[in-house]
């Protein structure tokens, strides 16, 4: 009958469990963890006793507790709430005292679900011992184990012994029950399984010392001699070398010789008899050796690519002690063993021969720390700050000689000081950037009225104060006029300057829809940057203009309006916040359908948009051709009186 296996733990995940420091051993089914990992286990559970923590403890250490299974946490939990400090020797149980390698092992054991404890009693699993009763006596207790995938090492042998005795004791009772019956066919016990005495077709190996009477191979000293440098092999693949099938042995038989394997040093035993069967073995051996060490080559060749000038002296050293083939026949030339190492040959004479060689950096180093202590000196003479510009200035007089700039710089960066003089402002050098990136041209170029009604939007926003004398307050309102016809769109007032101001002005401006790509003119307000007006302009099919930084008269009209309305409305006045919309709101109405402009032919904003917009297409370009005249004439003037300016200054 087949022993149900318990699962086995995927390669990868084994090897990732062998580099940890914490584990002790991986089998392929369990993994034994080391005593100082327990200890560790052990503190962190009795700050926070619970299975989650033992698990959150192995994943922080780089443990997977999934691979190792619920089942192994909840052991643990168990071992420190019935033995508490890993290193104690607590007396009681199936054994005592216990000591702390045996602790482990019956965590790693609980751990299959073959086995529980009840109370401090080691208890088998019930179906897991009727599966071990059924292989006896065709299969030895240990055998058993071995095919579930659990080393009998970590169970103490009177445990087995135990349980072997009380399986022998039910055989005998069986057989007599046969025989009593009328049976004694029966009685000589079950069948041997097919080929479960094909361990012994390996006598004639040269290798092999003997086959037990329970089919265990035993192997000679001369094979754990010769394997004993190809140690980066598995034993399955070992035994095929020697032409022997790993499946034909039992997991007993398998284990053992895994374990000699791993135990074993070397002796001077040496296979002396040579027939054709050796020479294939011992041609199949050295190839493995060969690829063994060109695999080990190709790990050195990676690590002496990133090694520096030092590591790969010593590196260089420790090649000049490698035997070559002018010590033996077969071995490697100094040429090869520096090619499949990736170093040159120059490099490796000058390595051994330079004794300068490696040392540049640590000059250099060196050098560096004495010129720093006279730039540190320059720097805190008398106390006060210097940027690097003074210190480049100063070393002269009080260092005696003087360094680059760069080099300065360089220094001072390496050892992370930094001068208060000067010093870059990250936060602003962000600000910086984001508005390069967001910063739009001056697509207007102050031509206001050169255009259609509804194709120019100019927008600002200006700060409103009021309130009593005992009360004041402060309040921002942001417009949007049409330069073409000096109608007032929106006026917006909050509380707050802030990005909600820009954008319910755009929101308002949605009931004045304008011709489609119509220019959106403002000036370099931060609110205008944003990534979220911006993305709201162009959702309007608004196309956005800026004026120059810090010049209003690329905005003139919008500006305009704010001084006319600051110097009509008299909203400094008004007591609160609703007082002041309600006067604005009725100032907007009164601005756009009574107040007439002088410019605009004495007429009123909506007068005057109802005019142009009644013009035929020859009528407007009469229009257009007097607006060019103005805007030329303006230009010019604006030129000439910049040429004056310039002219002055300095004076």
């Amino acid at each position: 009958m087949p022993m149900k296996e318990i699962p086995r733990i995927p390669e990868e995940e084994a090897e990732k469990l062998r580099n940890s420091r914490f584990v002790e051993s991986v089998d392929g089914h369990l993994v034994i963890l080391t005593l100082e990992f327990h200890l560790m286990m052990y503190k962190r559970w009795k700050e926070f006793p619970a299975v989650h923590t033992v698990q959150e403890f192995m994943r922080r250490n780089g443990i997977d507790p999934d691979v190792l299974g619920q089942l192994y946490a909840e052991a643990l939990v168990w071992d420190f709430e019935t033995y508490g400090d890993p290193t104690a020797r607590p007396f009681g149980g199936i054994r005592a005292p216990h000591q702390p390698v045996e602790r482990r092992n019956d965590v790693v054991l609980l751990s299959t679900g073959k086995f529980y404890m009840a109370g401090r009693s080691f208890k088998w699993d019930k179906d897991f011992k009727k599966e071990v009763r059924a292989c006896y006596p065709m299969m030895t207790v240990e055998d058993s184990l071995m095919q579930a995938g659990i080393n009998p090492a970590l169970i103490d042998n009177v445990r087995i012994r135990a349980v072997t005795h009380r399986f022998k004791q039910d055989e005998e009772r069986r057989q007599k029950a046969l025989i009593s019956c009328g049976r004694p066919e029966l009685a000589q016990g079950t069948e041997k399984q097919p080929g479960e005495k094909s361990a012994y077709r390996y006598l004639s190996n040269p290798y092999v010392e003997e086959v037990t009477s329970s089919c265990t191979l035993l192997m000679k000293e001369e094979f754990f001699n010769e394997v004993y440098y190809l140690e980066t092999m598995k034993t399955e693949d070992l035994l095929a070398l020697y032409g022997i099938d790993a499946a034909d042995l039992s997991a007993a038989s398998l284990s053992a010789i895994r374990a000699r394997r791993y135990e074993w040093k070397p002796t001077d035993v040496r296979c002396v008899e040579w027939t054709e069967l050796i020479c294939r073995i011992q041609t199949a051996r050295l190839s493995a050796l060969i690829r063994q060490t060109d695999e080990s080559f190709a790990k050195f060749r990676e690590t002496a690519a990133r090694l520096s000038p030092v590591q790969k002296k010593v590196l260089c050293r420790q090649i000049a002690e490698y035997p070559t083939n002018y010590s033996y026949a077969c071995g490697y030339s100094l040429r090869e063993i520096l090619k499949k190492m990736g170093i040159s040959k120059s490099v490796y004479y000058k390595a051994l021969n330079d004794s300068r060689y490696g040392l540049a950096d640590e000059r250099r180093r060196e050098r560096d720390r004495r010129d720093l202590e006279k730039v540190v000196r320059v720097m805190e003479y008398k106390g006060f700050e210097k940027g690097v510009r003074q210190i480049y200035m100063m070393m002269p007089d009080l260092a005696g000689e003087t360094f680059a700039i760069s080099k300065i710089r360089r220094l001072l960066r390496q050892n992370g000081i930094r001068t208060k003089v000067r010093s870059e402002n990250p936060a602003r050098q962000r600000m910086g950037k984001f508005m390069e990136r967001n910063r739009k041209q001056n697509l207007l170029r102050r031509e206001f009225r050169l255009h259609r009604p509804n194709e120019v939007r100019l927008t600002d926003v200006t700060y409103l104060d009021y309130g009593t004398e005992e009360e004041k307050q402060r309040a921002y309102g942001s417009s949007c006029i049409d330069p073409v016809t000096g109608r007032l769109l929106v006026f917006h007032v909050s509380k707050n300057n802030d990005l909600d101001l820009a954008l319910e002005t755009l929101e308002k401006l949605s009931d004045h829809p304008a011709v489609e790509g119509a220019l959106f003119h403002s000036d370099q307000g931060i609110l205008y940057f944003t990534d979220e007006f911006q993305e709201k302009v162009a959702e309007m099919g608004l196309v956005q203009s800026m004026s120059k930084r810090g010049n209003c008269w690329d905005n003139a009209p919008q500006e305009s309006f704010f001084g006319h309305f600051k110097d009509e409305c008299g909203y400094g006045g008004c007591e609160s916040f609703e007082e002041l919309r309600m006067m604005i709101d009725e100032y907007a109405w009164y601005y756009n359908n009574e107040r007439r402009q002088w410019d605009r032919k004495r007429m009123t904003p909506v007068q005057y948009e109802a005019y142009l917009l009644s013009l035929d297409e020859e009528g407007f370009a009469e229009y257009m051709r007097t607006e060019r005249e103005k805007y030329d004439r303006m230009k010019a003037k604006a030129e000439k009186q910049a040429i004056e300016r310039i002219k002055t200054l300095g004076v």
